[in-house]
Order: C-alpha cells, then structure tokens, then sequence
C-alpha cells in the first residue's frame, strides 16, 4: 500500500474522532477476549470490556499527537489530516517490511526486537501501530514504556506489574486476576518501547523477563525497540528487524509536513530534493536529524557537514528560534534573563553530563528540579532553578513533560551535551580519571555515541585522553608478534559479523579500550582507507561455508584458529576482515601518531616552544 493512500484511509478512519476508536476492535479482537473470561468469571464483560474501551480511547487521544523538535510547542497528528507522520518500513534478510499495519511483521514472527539508532523513528512508529492497530487491527494494542521499570525493585523486576502500571496512567483500574486470565486468549498486541532506556544495572534482567512473559503467553504478538547494544542475549525467540531510512522521497515529503505554507520551508525541501538529500544523507535520512536540519536551515540557511556541529547549529536555531524579525515571529520571554546563551547552554551541559552518567532519561518534577538547583549551585549562578526549567521547556524546547514525568524533547541532545561538557569544561586529568573509569566498564559500549560525538569535537585530545596509554601498551606488544596488524584486530576483539553487506567487530567486555570507536580514531588516521568489495566476498563465502551462530553470520576468532582450514585460508580470511576493517595500516598508523604527539610534548621543554604551534 501506498503511504500516502495509508494516511488518507485511516485519517477517513479517524474523522469521528476518538470516541469511535476502539468500537471496532471491541467488535473482534475484545469481544473475543471478554467472551473468553467470561466463562469463567460470568460478568466479567462489563468490567473488562468497560476498562479497555476507556483505555483505547484515552491512550488514542494522548498517542495520536505528537510534539516534534520541528513543530516545538504546537502538537501535531500521527494519523490525521495535520499528520507529521511518514511510514518507515523496516529491513528483514534484506527485504523490506511493510509497517503501514502490524500484520506483515507478524506474519514473520510474533516476537519482534526492533533495533535501530536514536532519531530514526522507532518510538513514533510504535505509537502508530498502537494506533491502527486500534482502529483497523485484529488485536487489542497496549504500549508499554520499558523506562518506567526503573522504578521497580531490581530483584522483584514484574512485566505485567509495568503494564498495570502504563495502562492506570489512561485513568483505568484493570481487574488484575481477569486480565492476568485473559492473556491466555492471545488477543493483545503488547508494544513495549524503548528497551535501551532500562538501566544497564537492570538490563539483562528486564530483557529476561520479557523473555519469560512471551514465552508464558506466546499467542499475543511482542515488539520490543531499542537502540543497538550488546544485551539482548535473553531474547533468543526473537526476530530482529531493523527500521529502514528515509529515502530521498520520504525524507522530502516529512519536510513538506512541517510548515507547508511557509516560502523558506519549501525552499528547503527544494534543495533536499535537488542535493541536500545527496550531500548530506547520514542526517536527511534519519527522521530526527532531517528534522533538526530544517531547523537549522530556517535560521542559517545552510547545513553543517559535521553531527557536532550540527547539534550545535540546531540548539542556536531553538534558542534563537523566534529572535528574528519575520513576519509572524515574536520573541519569547525567557524567565531567566541574566543568563546569556553561553551560561544557559553551559548550566544545561552541566545537567546532561551528570544526568547522562547516573543513566537517567527521565525525571519527576522534585528530581530534576533537584538536579538543576546541584548545575547551578556548581556554576555560581544566581537564578531560580524553576525559572530555567520553564526556559528549558518553553523557551528551547530541550525539555518536555509527559505525564508527570519530565524528559528530553529527545536523548540525543542529552548525549550530546554531555559531550560537550566534557569536551569544553572538564581538564585535561579530569578527561583522563574519567575515561579510565568509563572505558573499563562492562556497559561501556552503552555510551557509543557520547564516544563518538568527542571524536569528532576534539579528536586529537580525545586519542590522546582516552587512548594513548593503552595505545602505547597495545604497539608494544605487536611489535613482538609475527603479523602486527593481525595481533592488533585479536586484541580489539574476539570476533567479528557480517550483517548485509557490512562487517562489524563484536565488543567484548572489560577491554582496555572501546573497539567500535578505536577503529574510528584508526580511520581518522589514515588517509587512504577504503573497504574492498572483495574482501567481503572472502569472508562471506568462508561464514556460509561454516556457519557458527543461527542468529547470523559470526564469526569467532578462537573458532577460526582452531577450525580445519588451511594456513593459508586462515591468513587470507584474516586478511580480508583486516581490509574491510580499515586496519591494513594499524599498526604504523598507529606508531606514527604516537611519535607526533610525543614530538608535540617534547616541543614544550623548549624555549621556543611557541614558534612550533
């Protein structure tokens, strides 16, 4: 189905609005529940039925609209005629899964772990499924927000307790024994979002439990989304999918959705169309990086080609957002009038950094109160901790209130704030007592992108930071062993998949240094990196040949060592992963860099020494 044929028959259905949602489910798949219960608890049909027909339109009327970084205060549609939405689909053994309905996924699987990146739209995309699931689906949809099992005890973790708790938010009391009875007709659509906002502490355990409930009641269909990570291990039963990205047609027709009046705004999805999209893919294809580069482009009229700056130019654009003159604009009052946008943002970096390290994501009003008054305290400022919570809402849109919890208008800013604060406040030995302490964590792949958003602010002093030392430990021992750059790939880590057509380095737990980013720093070294299409097909071709996972194409170092392969079909296959890698050069890339920065350091004993910067 068309997308924008999807969008017109479901705003047709949802014209009456959202008392008519949940009539027709009620009609198929809750009738089918409440005659199952009520064999055995006789009325149970009034109370039942009752409940989630209030729960389905409360939850509709809350889930169908949306506030995006692009709309900022004024809420807009998923499904309706002032829709913001456009279907993604999402990726299958290389094939394209429809999602304009929940039953191409399920006619796969019933278990459903949906991986992908932060901003590509997986949270949205649950809402929608929630949505017409209501409306046209055979199933009775509940969405379940897994951050909220943080609150739980971490030795009483209860999945069904989580969701008596989301639904009671839809001012509903459900009947705990007839509901706990009717998972066994397998009517529900459990959606549960966001499995990467748990707590590292509780992860595995939360993911086990999931694990559990659908295996205890395996007729109701289970989708999970999270971003990558390494902590899915529980979830052996289920399928994994990724969401697809925006393409150019896709990405466009989102932009049009945003101000579709406005001359600057059809500007933008001119060039988006024209080259925008082309030149800079890695954000117009990711829903919430599109979203920020309309910002972006509506004050600067052009786009960074860096992610940091970009995070960047997009808080200038919300800050500033309305300063300017157009027409129709106004300038917002902002409570806290003796901060400049250097302080404003430098008491927020504060916040993100040590919110992002204690791992929390979302507040009560007390807590985060609480946490701004410690930012402002710790910077000497003279403003009221309320006040900057209001400018934090109303004025930049960084913060926003759901419920009575408050959270980021996204977590990407959080991370990239975080990022900054480290980057542009913290010492040279704070950096360094930092790192070694995060970087020897199990859960330290968890914060990947704060990593890689250093990178790219300062990736000189990041290296020298973060990775030198053991860099330095690293060359030293290579140096000893027969092939250098392949002693360097077994010391980063203990194996390698192949996914599509991409290679990727399997983290491992406790190592001196973050694999996923070191090869970046690798490839920011080098000067000629190039994947080789060949290469792939070496490895390739020896993973289906000897297959050692049925999740995918893994492939274990201490497997190869030991299979019944040649010498020389060992050092070939090495050598392609090497290739693909990026680590032809490792070693000497690696030593030359070194001998840079020590030569820098021994310029400082000299005289002359600022002759030489």
């Amino acid at each position: 189905m068309d997308e924008s044929d999807n969008t017109s028959l479901l705003g047709a259905a949802m014209v009456s609005g959202a008392q008519k949602v949940g009539a027709s489910v009620v009609d198929r798949a809750l009738g089918a529940i409440v005659d199952f219960v009520k064999d055995k608890y006789g009325k149970a049909k009034i109370e039942l039925g009752t409940v989630f027909q209030r729960y389905l339109k409360n939850a509709t009327e809350r889930y169908n609209k949306v506030k995006t970084l692009a709309t900022g205060q004024t809420s807009r549609e998923i499904i309706g005629p002032d829709s913001i939405y456009v279907n993604i689909g999402l990726s299958y053994e290389n094939q394209e899964i429809d999602t304009s309905t929940v039953e191409p996924m399920l006619n796969i699987s019933k278990n459903i772990l949906i991986v992908g990146t932060g901003g590509i739209g997986k949270s949205m995309l649950m809402r929608y499924l929630f949505l017409v699931t209501a409306e046209l689906g055979e199933h009775v949809p509940v969405l379940v927000e897994l951050r909220r099992i943080n609150k739980q005890p971490s030795d009483q973790l209860s999945i069904l307790e989580l969701i008596y708790t989301c639904m009671e938010d839809f001012n509903v009391k459900l009947p705990r024994e007839q509901f706990e009875y009717s998972l066994v007709s397998g009517k529900y659509l459990f959606l549960f979002d966001g499995l990467d906002e748990v707590n590292t502490s509780l992860s595995a355990e939360t993911a086990e439990a999931l694990q559990k409930f659908s295996a205890k009641y395996p007729k109701n269909p289970c989708i999970i989304t999270s971003r990558p990570y390494e902590g899915f291990s529980p979830l052996e039963t289920y399928t994994t999918m990724e969401p697809m990205t925006l393409r150019k047609e896709q990405a466009v027709r989102l932009a049009e959705k945003i101000r579709p009046e406005d001359e600057k705004a059809q500007e933008f999805c001119r060039q988006l169309e024209e080259f925008l999209y082309d030149t800079h893919k890695s954000f117009a294809e990711n829903p919430l990086l599109l979203s920020m580069m309309f910002l972006t482009f509506m004050r600067n009229s052009s786009i960074p080609d860096h992610l940091s700056d970009f995070y960047q130019k997009a808080f200038d654009a919300l800050y500033s957002i309305h300063d300017s003159t157009d027409k129709g604009s106004y300038r917002r009052d902002f409570r806290c009038k003796a901060l400049n946008e250097e302080s404003f943002k430098r008491l927020f970096a504060h916040f993100c950094f040590h919110s992002y390290m204690d791992e929390a994501y979302e507040f009560t009003k007390d807590d985060i109160l609480k946490r701004l008054q410690n930012s402002i305290n710790k910077l000497n400022l003279e403003i009221i901790d309320k006040d900057y919570l209001t400018d934090l809402r109303n004025s930049v849109c960084m913060i926003i209130k759901d419920g009575d919890m408050f959270r980021f208008s996204h977590r990407s800013f959080q991370t990239y704030f975080a990022a900054y604060y480290t980057a542009h406040v913290l010492t040279d030995e704070q950096q360094k007592k930092l790192f070694s302490s995060l970087l020897s964590m199990p859960q330290a792949y968890w914060k990947r992108d704060y990593y890689t958003l250093l990178v790219q602010i300062e990736p000189e002093r990041f290296a020298i930071n973060a990775l030198a030392d053991d860099l330095r430990k690293l060359v030293e021992a290579a140096t000893r062993s027969n092939n250098r750059n392949e002693f360097i790939l077994k010391s980063l880590c203990p194996g390698v998949y192949l996914s599509k057509d991409r290679i990727g380095i399997i983290p491992q737990p406790h190592s001196f240094i973050v694999e996923i980013f070191f090869i970046d720093i690798i490839h920011s070294m080098s000067r000629n990196f190039a994947i080789k299409n060949d290469s792939i097909d070496v490895i390739r071709g020896y993973a289906e040949a000897t297959v050692h996972s049925s999740i995918s194409h893994i492939l274990n170092f201490s497997k190869i060592d030991t299979s019944d392969c040649t010498e020389a079909e060992r050092e070939r296959l090495y050598s392609a992963i090497i290739s693909c890698l990026g680590l032809d050069n490792a070693y000497q890339e690696i030593s030359d860099w070194l001998s840079e920065i020590d030569a820098k350091s021994e310029s400082l004993k000299r005289y002359n020494f600022i002759d030489e910067l």
